[in-house]
């Protein structure tokens, strides 16, 4: 069976040895290559009139070459290493320590570390594999070894500046939310394959509720990262069942939780056939996961409203960033729950968060621990407003839901007369925006 997506694949490109390890296997290849062309122009002869004899050198001079750039490259592939982990440290006492996984996964990290690791392997095979076969032998590999070492210092230059780029909060906030909206992209709008009705159109949901269906538990403990449904839908087309998703993406499991439930099949079914389309790991990776990128950024706002840290500005940016994840999730199409086959059958159902509940991960958290802070405070509900005018009706029914579950919140907090003249006036702002005006006088702040 073709894969539409492969978890498998998404995890290894993902890890951090997915690019270091396919440039130190190419910088093998590369040290070879340079000794096949070598020798091939030193038995071809003429190779004076190309090669300037400035960049040819001895089997002595070569050796010495070779040695000092390795060990150059291992020597700054080690600052690499340690300056990667001052990054680290910093994530996880400042931010977030989900927030790693942005810096660790990012390819342009990956590439430096490639790049050097790379780097020192091709010196180490060059010097292993260069000999010496006829008096007076000039190589011209140690010149491709010194443009290779001068790559890697213009690397090392280029990756202290991403370093102290990637340190500022803003640009991780920023970083996150790309990937987030990039996730919405992949999730939301790359159905094209799979016909997709809305709920009253499956009247095959109401009639497997009054069958006992197969339930099959997961496997192993860890997040479920990843669910194929391309490739559910035709399992569940082949053997003429349909299979109901008990848990979400991004849940946490383990090996009593209920998974699936199968309905109406008549023929023996496999469990591992079923599981084979599930990704569970022991980490949360963000393959099409919405919830977990909005985690992030709230996780980030709610460290700068602690004690220790203290810096509201930071969570006030946190908001910022919300609000354009949300309004992005706002205009684009409900999260597909069914899912059938060519011949429009159900096959699959699946769980998902409604807009209330991604409001309520997005900014509970913000609201509760800083409800204190009138700048805190009013800047979600000016987020709020920005969502609002992205949505549609029932959308902004969640919105109103949640403002006057925000409303309770911090009705006993004691704002001064000016901040709460701004408050009802952002407050009215947002209403007007949800079309609930004629709500104003009950929520008014006195």
């Amino acid at each position: 069976m073709e894969i539409a997506k492969s978890a498998e694949f998404l995890r290894i490109k993902s890890s951090f040895l997915y690019l270091p390890a396919f440039y130190g296997i190419l910088s093998a290849f590369l040290a070879f290559l340079s000794l096949f062309f070598d020798h091939l122009l030193l038995a071809h002869g003429g190779r004076e009139k190309w090669v300037p004899d400035i960049l040819l050198s001895d089997i002595s001079l070569s050796q010495t070459i070779l040695s000092s750039i390795a060990s150059s490259l291992l020597t700054m592939t080690t600052i690499t290493f340690s300056t990667i982990l001052v990054v680290l440290t910093t994530y996880l006492s400042q931010f977030s320590p989900r927030a790693l996984q942005n810096f660790i996964t990012d390819h342009a990290t990956q590439r430096v570390l490639g790049i050097f690791t790379g780097g020192f392997i091709y010196c180490i095979l060059l010097l292993l594999l260069l000999k010496e076969t006829e008096e007076n032998q000039l190589f011209l590999v140690p010149a491709f070894a010194v443009g290779i070492a001068i790559l890697c210092l213009i690397v090392f230059v280029f990756f202290i500046h991403h370093v102290t780029t990637w340190i500022q909060v803003s640009n991780l906030l920023h970083n996150i939310t790309v990937k987030t909206l990039d996730s919405m992209e992949d999730r939301l709008l790359s159905k094209e394959n799979l016909h997709i009705d809305s709920p009253w159109d499956d009247w095959e949901s109401e009639e497997i509720s009054t069958k006992k269906p197969i339930i099959y538990m997961s496997d192993k403990a860890g997040y479920i990262q990843y669910i194929d449904i391309p490739s559910l839908v035709d399992t569940c087309c082949k053997y003429e069942c349909i299979v109901k998703v008990e848990r979400k993406q991004g849940d946490y499991v383990n090996e009593d939780t209920p998974l699936i439930a199968i309905y109406k099949t008549e023929k023996d079914v496999s469990k591992n056939l079923f599981m084979a389309h599930f990704s569970v790991s022991l980490s949360r990776a963000p393959l099409e996961d919405i919830e977990f990128g909005i985690r992030k950024v709230t996780e980030i706002g709610v460290r700068a409203l602690s004690t220790s840290i203290n810096d509201p500005i930071t969570a006030i940016h946190c908001i910022e960033q919300l609000s354009t994840i949300l309004s992005r999730l706002s205009s684009m199409p409900e999260p597909a729950s069914y899912f059938n086959d060519k011949n429009r059958n159900l096959r699959v159902i699946v769980r998902n968060p409604d807009f209330f509940e991604y409001l309520n991960i997005s900014f509970s958290p913000l609201i509760r621990y800083g409800k204190s802070d009138y700048d805190v405070v009013t800047s979600i509900f000016h987020a709020l407003t920005i969502i609002s005018n992205h949505s549609d009706a029932p959308k902004k029914e969640a919105i109103w839901r949640f403002t006057q579950h925000s409303l309770q919140a911090i009705n006993s907090e004691n704002y001064l007369d000016m901040e709460k003249q701004r408050l009802n006036q952002i407050l009215k702002e947002l209403l007007f925006s949800m079309g609930k005006s004629k709500d104003f006088t009950h929520i008014i702040f006195q």
